[in-house]
């Protein structure tokens, strides 16, 4: 995970309202790098990335810009879907999601809760950063 203040010709370039652009000023964007690899070779071409719910140090939910279209921002390109190719043994998929927040609440971890794990910390693959 990498924290960098939000430029404001990123924010500018977001697909979002005027106001909602005006809530990101001053704030991080905090990106998330996720690597995928096709482990034994089925096909998985442009299958959807896996959805990772990320928590702060405090424990909160660091703010998201899902499902909003193209989010891509320097430095963080947003690939929701494998490419063609993720279809052999070896084959790795990179992409970059993006968050927004505080520098002083981090995201610290990750979580995949999606069947057959449960969003329960005991129940949920989970990432920490240390």
């Amino acid at each position: 995970m990498e924290s960098v203040k939000a430029p404001d010709a990123d924010i500018d370039g977001l697909p979002l309202k005027e106001e909602d652009k005006a809530k990101l000023r001053g704030k991080n964007f905090f990106f998330v790098r996720e690597k995928l690899t096709n482990v034994d070779g089925t096909n998985l071409s442009e299958v959807y990335a896996p959805t990772l719910s990320a928590r702060t140090k405090s424990g909160g939910w660091p703010g998201s810009l899902l499902e909003m279209g193209n989010s891509d921002v320097a430095g963080c390109e947003d690939e929701n879907f494998a490419p063609k190719d993720f279809s052999t043994k070896g084959a790795v998929f990179e992409s970059c999601r993006l968050h927004f927040g505080v520098a002083s609440d981090p995201i610290t971890s990750l979580a995949y809760t999606s069947q057959p794990y449960e969003s329960a910390d005991s129940r949920a693959v989970t990432w920490r950063n240390k």
